[in-house]
């Protein structure tokens, strides 16, 4: 492969990167916006709107789907910064 090819091979995965980086933010915002639906219900219902048995579930249900390479304790990682940051946009909003 000589350098010009090899240049557009680049490109072409740092493009496909771009892409997957606009499903994640679109996937991690649509996820905010169910959990406030969730919440709002909670709230008007005067039940607990946190729940550690939920997200403790959640956290097990994403070690269990991840096919890899990223390892799973990453994984969990991740998705425990993706359930407080969810939560915080909650209580900068008010309603945790």
């Amino acid at each position: 492969m000589d350098n010009s090819e090899m240049q557009g091979k680049v490109q072409e995965l740092r493009d496909r990167v771009d892409e997957v980086d606009r499903e994640l933010i679109r996937a991690l915002n649509e996820r905010a916006r169910i959990v406030q639906e969730i919440m709002a219900i909670k709230s008007e219902a005067g039940t607990s709107i946190y729940d550690p048995k939920r997200e403790e579930e959640i956290l097990q249900r994403v070690v269990e789907i991840n096919p890899g390479p990223i390892y799973d304790s990453s994984m969990r990682d991740i998705y425990e910064l993706i359930l407080h940051r969810i939560r915080d946009l909650e209580i900068q909003r008010g309603e945790f």
